[in-house]
């Protein structure tokens, strides 16, 4: 009999055991934006027109959660090696569908750019948010905002939304036949993918304050959480100002190159 009841206990323990490692493991990847997915990047510099081989072609892994409809998995690379590169790409810079020269018309509309469960809305960036015409499609951007504090008289600064992604500047979308493309992104009208709470902060936020946009590096899909609102008295005072020249180093990617 307390054999039986031993055994019993010690199964019941191991399931318990068992399941709260695959709770943790499901927990951990909720919070790091689910499974990794590998996706295809350049290991190398490569020019505009030049043919992708394996030589340069590498992998990334990034979570579920941040893959987009123009990133290129690593089980497509099949279907892209031999293909041509419509712009020029930088090493370890991600590879997207809008960066090959066979990219279809129907790839570059507006509306088929976009996620399921996504939407697209246009801002009015300042000039320095267009960063001289060099802001393109596909780059991604945190948004600041500057406003009146609500309630009061002084002047803010806060982190409105991180990550987001840039599907349109101007009438550019990032195809390969597009016409006049420097005049076209010297467009301050910019086109941002987000979710619908989201679209609703920024037009509140539009008839607020000033919206700024901030380029990240396209590989940096890391939220900063905590961040603080800046007011003038973190631009005045020294020991403020001491306090933002820390610098947050983002988590490390491993890439791995394809043989």
């Amino acid at each position: 009999m307390n054999r039986t009841a031993l055994l019993a206990a010690v199964v019941v323990a191991f399931l318990g055991i068992l399941l709260f490692g695959l709770y943790t493991k499901r927990f951990e990847q909720e919070v790091r934006g689910g499974e990794p997915i590998s996706i295809l990047m350049a290991t190398t510099d490569i020019p505009l027109g030049e043919p992708l081989t394996r030589s340069v072609l590498g992998t990334r892994d990034i979570p579920e959660s941040y893959i987009e409809d123009r990133h290129i998995r690593e089980s497509d690379i099949e279907r892209i090696l031999g293909v041509k590169v419509s712009t020029a790409l930088r090493s370890n810079q991600s590879l997207h569908w809008t960066d090959l020269s066979t990219t279809s018309q129907e790839r570059r509309e507006l509306s088929s750019l976009l996620r399921e469960g996504m939407r697209a809305i246009t801002v009015q960036a300042t000039r320095s948010s267009a960063f001289g015409g060099l802001l393109r499609p596909g780059d991604r951007v945190d948004v600041l905002l500057t406003a009146i504090r609500p309630g009061g008289t002084e002047e803010i600064t806060v982190p409105l939304l991180q990550n987001i992604l840039a599907l349109a500047v101007g009438a550019d979308t990032g195809g390969p036949d597009a016409t006049d493309e420097q005049g076209r992104r010297q467009s301050r009208d910019v086109t941002l993918a987000v979710t619908m709470e989201q679209a609703a902060m920024l037009t509140h936020a539009e008839k607020r304050g000033e919206l700024q946009l901030v380029l990240r590096n396209p590989n940096d899909v890391a939220i900063i959480e905590g961040l603080p609102e800046t007011t003038a008295s973190d631009l005045m005072e020294e020991q403020r100002r001491q306090r933002r020249q820390v610098r947050r180093q983002p988590p490390a990617t491993k890439i791995t190159k394809i043989d």
